[in-house]
């Protein structure tokens, strides 16, 4: 929203929004009762809201693609088999460097997620981790997986939504603190 304006009721709009609305319709989106383009004035408290929102946030990152020079390598392929089952190892070339990458995780951290891991099979073993506890060490993988100039938040919700980790740069500082 760019220009907020608030009506004779308190509901707030995005200036040529509701006038672009109002010229079609003539009332209030909101409540359907006749609404004025001289009802709406400016809402100064959700202007001010929302810069202090803008100026908040982290700078754009420019991400550029960095893919610039490719190792002259083919596609390495690796095969093992044991007991009817194949296992195959694909390995593509290597980069120098790849773009940088933002990643939030959402993690569900309700009391269902207390249940037992079990693996799915015709014998349903447990070996004592919980669906959390697995969800856990992805995350763990995740995080070590990501270069510096990658960046990681966490949100965690169960009833509410909580942000447990920022955006952060992933160094060394930033993957101990995650």
């Amino acid at each position: 929203m760019l220009d907020p304006v608030i009506d004779t009721d308190g509901n707030s709009y995005e200036k040529k929004g509701i006038e672009d609305w109002n010229r079609r319709n003539g009332t209030s989106p909101i409540t359907h009762t006749p609404l004025s383009i001289n009802d709406l004035h400016p809402n100064q408290a959700l202007k001010i809201s929302i810069d202090e929102y803008h100026h908040s946030l982290q700078p754009n990152v420019k991400s550029n693609l960095i893919l610039t020079k490719q190792h002259s390598s083919e596609i390495k392929v690796s095969t093992s088999h044991t007991n009817d089952l194949v296992h195959i190892s694909i390995q593509p070339p290597q980069y120098e460097s790849r773009s940088s990458c933002d990643i939030c995780c959402v993690v569900d951290t309700s009391g269902s997620m207390k249940a037992a891991a079990e693996i799915q099979n015709d014998r349903n073993e447990r070996y004592g981790l919980s669906q959390l506890d697995l969800v856990k060490h992805a995350l763990k993988t995740i995080i070590n997986s990501l270069q510096s100039q990658d960046r990681l938040s966490i949100v965690s919700f169960a009833d509410n939504a909580n942000i447990l980790f920022q955006l952060t740069k992933m160094d060394d500082q930033g993957k101990t603190n995650a």
